[in-house]
């Protein structure tokens, strides 16, 4: 600078481009007006050329940038495409990484996803598995941001620290609406050049990509379990209502009504009235624990058990017995049954009953005595082997006994109350002249007031049964 003697200007259109800077003459005499104005048409006759060459320049420039938007937009086509032909998650996050490694070049990457309690690790390539248990606890405190990161923008302070030490140069969110699915972490480029905004904008429209289709992915999984839990359901209603009986036998001076309502869940209810000889008839009733298929399954095979089992020289506790074997032996340990049978003798107008850990059923007279039919012992399937009582009523004219299981007490309301046993007590006081039918729809009428109309989780089952008046 010291010895700078001339600064001849490049200017182009009014617009200066550069200067030519000259120091001293090597014989040392100072310029001359005619050789600075040479210098200055020189200067003029270049800018023209230089303005022509930084513009071709910035041409190339350009059309770089273009062709490389260009790739981009090509390649979020093409990965779209790809996104798009399949709905299963594994497959999507392959593409992903695909994309990721064949796009940025990446060295290294990490997919870190959302569980129900903390982020776990999906895949990962080129970090340490001990960063990378270290790095998702500090996530669940991490305030999200909106779009791509580099890892100098992280404001977390432990992050920030992990990523620095351990190379980890962008963070990319994964997040569907205002739902954060988990983060996409990138090593350096393997050119080693900084991820720059418009590889942030790729790489959120990537994700973004990746994660509506995982969404997609999600919903249609979602239809498919839907649609086989109502096919299951449909199964499950079907061997339920072949297994219920058709038409309840005539039974000469008594009346008798069963019936069952599904709920949407459809439980494991059962009730069955099977004549045994000229004189006695058996009255079951039953609730398999579960819902579905395997509920429905489990009372099938008590109803084919229970029938085989209904033989002239049966013995009621040895047949209740038998029946709690085979269940225990047959089904796991979350499977079990209340049970309730009575077996009425016509001749002497008595029944003999065993309530297997049912709720109590209930003999209502005339005089509006209510006797609660409770002895018998535990639920079946619990215990290998188990010795039941036996308990006996007598049935007078009039005499009204009254099976349930716990889909009509259990029911509830709006408001989650349970409608209980009392209410059930009244309208058979209040109705007891009524036909049995009759006092039965009753009760499922206060059932329906009550709950106004609140989806029931369980089957309602009914059966009751009368002496009639002589």
């Amino acid at each position: 600078a010291a010895n700078l003697k001339i600064a001849v200007p490049f200017i182009c259109k009014n617009r200066p481009l550069g200067f030519m800077l000259f120091s001293s003459k090597l014989n040392k005499t100072d310029f001359t007006g005619e050789e600075i104005d040479f210098l200055n048409s020189l200067a003029n006759l270049s800018a023209t050329s230089i303005e022509n060459a930084l513009q071709v320049e910035e041409i190339k420039e350009i059309n770089t940038k273009l062709d490389r938007r260009i790739q981009e937009l090509k390649a979020l086509f093409d990965i779209g495409q790809g996104l798009s032909a399949t709905l299963k998650a594994e497959e999507i996050l392959r593409l992903l990484t695909y994309a990721l490694m064949g796009q940025m070049l990446v060295m290294k990457y990490a997919i870190l996803l959302k569980g129900d309690a903390h982020f776990f690790v999906y895949d990962s390539k080129g970090f340490k598995p001990q960063m990378l248990e270290s790095i998702c606890p500090p996530f669940n405190q991490f305030k999200t941001p909106e779009t791509s990161r580099r890892s100098s923008q992280i404001e977390h302070p432990q992050l920030a620290k992990l990523f620095q030490q351990h190379d980890v140069k962008v963070l990319i969110p994964m997040k569907h609406q205002d739902k954060l699915l988990g983060y996409v972490l990138l090593g350096a480029k393997m050119s080693g050049e900084p991820y720059s905004d418009t590889d942030l904008e790729f790489l959120t429209t990537l994700v973004s990509q990746a994660v509506i289709s995982l969404e997609n992915a999600r919903l249609f999984e979602e239809t498919l379990e839907k649609q086989r839990l109502e096919e299951e359901l449909n199964v499950a209603r079907t061997i339920q209502k072949k297994l219920l009986p058709k038409t309840i036998p005539e039974i000469k001076g008594y009346e008798i009504y069963g019936m069952n309502n599904s709920s949407k869940q459809v439980g494991g209810d059962y009730y069955d009235v099977i004549p045994i000889d000229d004189h006695r008839v058996a009255l079951a009733i039953a609730d398999v624990s579960g819902k579905g298929v395997p509920a429905s399954l489990l009372m099938a095979n008590l109803q084919a058990a229970l029938r085989v089992m209904m033989t002239p020289d049966l013995v009621l506790p040895e047949v209740v017995s038998k029946l709690n074997h085979l269940i225990y032996t047959n089904t796991g340990l979350d499977k079990f049954i209340t049970f309730f049978i009575g077996i009425l003798d016509l001749r002497t107008h008595s029944m003999e009953y065993i309530n297997a850990g049912h709720n109590n059923p209930f003999q209502y007279r005339p005089d509006d005595e209510m006797h609660f039919l409770d002895i018998g012992g535990i639920i079946l399937g619990i215990m290998p082997s188990y010795r039941y009582n036996t308990g006996k009523v007598s049935l007078e004219p009039g005499d009204l006994v009254l099976t349930y299981t716990d889909g009509v007490n259990e029911a509830v309301n709006t408001r989650d109350e349970e409608w209980g046993e009392e209410p059930m007590y009244e309208i058979v006081r209040t109705h007891s002249q009524e036909p049995v039918k009759a006092i039965v729809d009753r009760i499922l009428e206060g059932i329906e007031a009550f709950s106004r109309g609140a989806q029931q989780a369980d089957d309602i089952t009914i059966l009751a049964f009368r002496r009639e008046q002589e």
